[in-house]
């Protein structure tokens, strides 16, 4: 049974609530009367301290979004391009197209929408034909981030994208506005957001909160380098692919004929060593998936900083595209180092942390320290969150090797098998044998596989949490807080039921769908007792809170004590 994490009553394992329930919706749309068009984006008479004036975005976006959808028109015109002389009717009718239709409505749509900002919330108006007006509440609002890609960082203009509590996408965007405004609406919902919280009510400025920031973590070029030669991407591949989609098939033809001589004698020098073919191959694909690591670390994570801001995570990296955003702590349910066999083998380690109603790009999880050493990083982890590293972890039944030893191998022989049966015998033929039987030689492999993913499977079950170790190319730690739980439960497939197995399973808000930070094949005893032993710790720190809060322990009925309702019986 897996109770919900909504359900109020503790005795469905079901885990606190973050924040209280809002009877304001955080977002709205309906439709809305026609406004008056806003005052130009920056007029010294609509400073954003004037909140009740709408704003508009900046001038600029108009060039940006008509130089975003150029790459789409220059796709309409490249077979025109390639043979002018041809009739291409259709390629000339989208371009007419794109000019009456596409470019109006780009300039429309800059001059029907505007926002303000208000004490109370955020308001974005926007649509030609569908009028939306979309309401945000201050208080719910966790995310402010600016992001500014390389052109807008030439034209001074930014992306501001707002995020709130309980939400897995971006509730609003404004694109694009003066970097000066941008600061100005990440400073301004912070002030209103203090001023409600604060009873002094005095706002506070950018200068006071740039003086009093604690930087946690950064990174200068050299460890963002040092960083990307631990990655690996295959990036280059689809770059390749999708530049041989631009190009002209017969051309590529024409110079492959011309070029017939030296493929040739290229063919024959493989096919005379395919050994070191093969190696050569491998080499040379190595090379480009480092280098592309390198590469997409560097515009990624390029003068990665990472501070404190009262009770809020933010950070800013990026060389291309800038990107700052904040995270604040109460929204983060758990820690996740991640690592790969070569950074592990020089103790370098990712932490990231897991968030509940944030952007989930990164499947839930947000990065704040991209690369550093494993002690490092579990020190600036328990600055995020207190925790207490066991020394000793416990392993998962040994007879998980068997089982992931049994399936792997039948999985593999669910491809081959077919294969061979419908092999041709004039097809290639290896030392007298069809091809596909050598992909059983891959079965001592498969053997030490599961051996490698048991001895890297360990968890800790503690009074201030759960810990669970897992993965051998991608190995990972979680350190799940006992106050994150939010639902228990065991798990047995049939296969674990005949083994006497169970994975155990402790949910949290925001966990990813895949990455998940379960315990597979315990001993089904072992994985009941830790599934109580969990429920019990949770429910002690809810009955303490509860108290705490209340002045007074929990008086709700357990389920076997609350009355029923008489069950009519119309036979």
């Amino acid at each position: 049974m897996s109770p919900s994490a909504s359900d109020p009553d503790p005795p469905d394992r079901s885990g606190l609530p973050e924040t209280p329930p809002s009877s304001t919706d955080p977002s709205s749309e309906e439709a809305s009367p026609t406004t008056d068009a806003p005052p130009a984006h920056g007029s010294p008479s609509t400073l954003l301290g004037a909140v009740e004036e709408p704003q508009r975005l900046h001038p600029l976006t108009l060039l940006l979004r008509v130089g975003a959808s150029l790459p789409a028109l220059l796709l309409l015109l490249l077979p025109t391009l390639q043979n002018p002389s041809s009739e291409n009717l259709f390629s000339v009718a989208l371009t007419v197209f794109y000019g009456v239709v596409a470019l109006p409505a780009i300039v429309l749509q800059y001059l029907r929408f505007s926002y303000r900002i208000t004490p109370k919330q955020i308001v974005i108006q926007k649509g030609v034909i569908k009028r939306q007006n979309r309401s945000i509440p201050i208080e719910r609002v966790q995310n402010v981030q600016i992001e500014r890609n390389l052109v807008a960082r030439i034209l001074g203009v930014a992306k501001v994208t707002i995020e709130t509590a309980g939400s897995s996408a971006t509730e609003g965007s404004l694109e694009y506005v003066g970097l000066e405004a941008a600061q100005d609406i990440r400073q301004v919902v912070r002030s209103f957001q203090h001023q409600a919280t604060d009873a002094s009510g005095a706002p506070q400025s950018r200068a006071d909160e740039e003086g009093s920031k604690e930087i946690l973590f950064s990174m200068n070029l050299v460890h963002v380098l040092q960083s990307g030669a631990f990655r690996f991407s295959l990036l280059y591949i689809v770059l390749v692919f999708s530049g041989l989609e631009l190009l002209d098939p017969e051309v590529i033809i024409q110079r492959v004929l011309r070029s017939q001589g030296r493929i040739d004698q290229i063919t024959e020098t493989m096919a005379a060593h395919p050994v070191l073919t093969a190696i050569g191959t491998v080499g040379v694909a190595g090379f480009f998936g480092w280098i592309s690591g390198i590469v997409i670390h560097l515009a990624r994570y390029y003068n990665f900083s990472l501070w404190l801001d009262g009770n809020k995570l933010r950070k800013r990296h990026g060389l291309f595209t800038v990107t700052e955003g904040t995270i604040p702590l109460e929204k983060v349910q758990a820690l996740v180092l991640r690592t790969n066999p070569l950074m592990r083998l020089f103790g370098w380690y990712e932490l990231k942390v897991q968030t509940v109603g944030m952007d989930v790009n990164e499947q839930g999880h947000r990065v704040i320290a991209p690369f550093a050493q494993y002690e490092d990083l579990l020190a600036l982890g328990q600055r995020v969150r207190s925790f207490d590293l066991p020394d000793t972890f416990g392993r998962v039944s040994p007879i998980t090797i068997r089982r992931r030893f049994f399936r792997y191998t039948a999985v593999l022989s669910a491809g081959l098998l077919p294969a061979v049966y419908f092999w041709p015998a004039d097809w290639w033929q290896l030392g007298g044998a069809a091809l596909p039987w050598w992909g059983f030689v891959l079965v001592p492999f498969i053997l030490g596989w599961a051996i490698l993913q048991y001895r890297n499977h360990e968890y800790a079950a503690r009074n201030d949490g759960l810990y669970v170790r897992r993965g051998v190319t991608t190995h990972r730690l979680w350190v799940i807080p006992v106050e994150k739980f939010h639902a228990f439960h065991a798990t047995a497939t049939i296969f674990q039921r005949r083994l006497g197995l169970k994975t155990l399973h402790v949910d949290t808000a925001g966990a990813a769908t895949f990455a998940y930070p379960e315990v597979i094949d315990l001993p089904a005893k072992e994985a009941d007792a830790q599934l109580d032993r969990l429920y019990q710790r949770f429910q002690t720190l809810y009955q303490t809170r509860i108290e705490e809060a209340t002045g007074a322990p929990d008086t709700r009925l357990d389920a076997d004590q609350r009355l029923q309702l008489p069950v009519r019986d119309d036979k």
